[in-house]
């Protein structure tokens, strides 16, 4: 029978490394009461060694503690709640199953609307199944002297380089086209054998589908690189008056191109910048984080990957979140130990892909399409970046639905 641990030592408290190496040898041989595991999305790898080590361990009762339970990935998932409910997740196969929504389709608009409805019922269906084990603490629950935070969503408009590239996707002769206007007898490094990815890249920036057939490694002039995309212009716009203003700035995109893109953004612009994505080794991450917090650091901007960006990094030094194509990693500078107002700007298309299929088929436009298909002024632009209503300390219900301080919700270009 195992050996019980004894009064002296009613808790241990170890590090993944310690465990990994010490299960076996050591910790297999006590009944444990509770093992609580802080970053639980470690163990989202089934195959992982902290995870098979953990499992050696006897124990009675098991707590996850984790911010990113789920990135849009089932067998991630899975491997959480198996590890924590063997008895009851004991087959990835089966797990997946309960979620095979999947329905037969005769035209691409009717698959597009089946795989938006596939997509809720998946959603409504993992909020039943986790609620028995899941427990959700809001910052606000824990901390009430964290400081505000308001989310701005500013739209962008397609340039006529990007409605270019749009129509000529959709017509399937976009590489036609490269091939002619490049002069070069090259072939596409991957097949536009998605539409839905390609319209988004081209949302991103047309750079990402153009460096496909140009075999140059050198970026055209920065002028140009913002001039060419809508998205692109208003990140310029933005941060001129950010920068102004003296604010620390996150920057998350889910694509490695497009943080390459800002890289050389920024140096012709000549500012230095921290960087986080899936190439970073871990030492490295711990000094850009550390160099970037520091008070008197002079770093301004720190570009981040979504998927590595968004474990484990604590970044309150920074006060300003912009999701250039994503909307999930705004935490990262709004956390415990933030003293100042956060704002988070998510940036979007309009009349495109990102911003609404089914509105690219309607003939008609409503008074909200023709709103936000509007370039933000740089009177409202001063407007929804002023902070002084979080700082204010106005409560929820000092404020109506119109409003947020003296800020309306809506106005040409933007939504708060």
């Amino acid at each position: 029978m195992p050996r019980s641990i004894g009064p002296k030592f009613p808790v241990v408290v170890t590090s993944y490394e310690v465990a990994m190496f010490d299960a076996k040898k050591h910790l297999r041989h006590y009944n444990w009461k509770y093992v609580v595991v802080d970053e639980g999305h470690r163990l989202k790898n089934s195959k992982c060694k902290l995870l098979k080590e953990l499992k050696y361990l006897p124990m009675e009762n098991k707590l996850l503690l984790t911010g990113t339970p789920l990135q849009n990935n089932l067998a991630e998932l899975w491997s959480l709640l198996n590890f924590i409910l063997p008895d009851i997740f004991q087959s990835h196969a089966e797990f997946e199953s309960w979620f095979d929504l999947s329905g037969k389709a005769n035209g691409e608009a009717t698959k597009e609307v089946l795989e938006e409805k596939r997509r809720a019922q998946v959603v409504a269906k993992l909020h039943a199944i986790l609620r028995p084990f899941l427990l959700r603490r809001m910052k606000t629950d824990v901390e009430w002297m964290l400081p505000r935070k308001k989310e701005i969503i500013l739209y962008a408009t397609l340039t006529e380089h990007q409605k270019n590239f749009q129509d000529h996707l959709v017509n399937k002769t976009l590489e036609g086209y490269l091939r002619e206007k490049l002069d070069t007898g090259r072939g596409l490094k991957g097949k536009l054998n998605n539409l839905m990815i390609q319209l988004r890249k081209n949302c991103y920036h047309p750079d990402l589908l153009e460096s496909a057939f140009d075999g140059s490694y050198f970026y055209p002039p920065v002028e140009q690189i913002i001039n060419q995309c809508g998205k692109f212009r208003l990140l310029d716009r933005l941060l001129n008056r950010l920068f102004a203003l003296e604010h620390k700035v996150l920057i998350f995109s889910q694509w490695t191109k497009i943080l390459d893109i800002m890289d050389y953004y920024f140096s012709e612009r000549g500012f230095e910048v921290c960087r986080i994505d899936g190439s970073v080794q871990l030492d490295e991450r711990k000094r850009q984080i550390k160099e970037f917090n520091d008070v008197n650091s002079n770093y301004r901007i720190f570009l981040l990957s979504t998927r590595a960006g968004g474990l484990g990094i604590n970044l309150t030094a920074a006060d300003t979140c912009i999701l250039y194509d994503s909307d999930w990693a705004m935490d990262r500078c709004h956390r415990i130990g933030q003293t100042k107002p956060v704002h988070v700007y998510r940036l979007a298309t309009a009349q495109s892909i990102e911003e609404d299929l089914l509105a690219l088929l309607r003939d008609e436009e409503s008074a909200e399409d023709k709103l936000i298909q509007t370039d933000i002024s740089d009177e409202d632009l001063e407007r929804v970046m002023d902070r002084s209503d979080l700082i204010g300390g106005l409560s929820d219900d000092q404020n109506d639905d119109a409003v947020i301080g003296t800020i309306p919700l809506k106005g040409p270009g933007w939504e708060v």
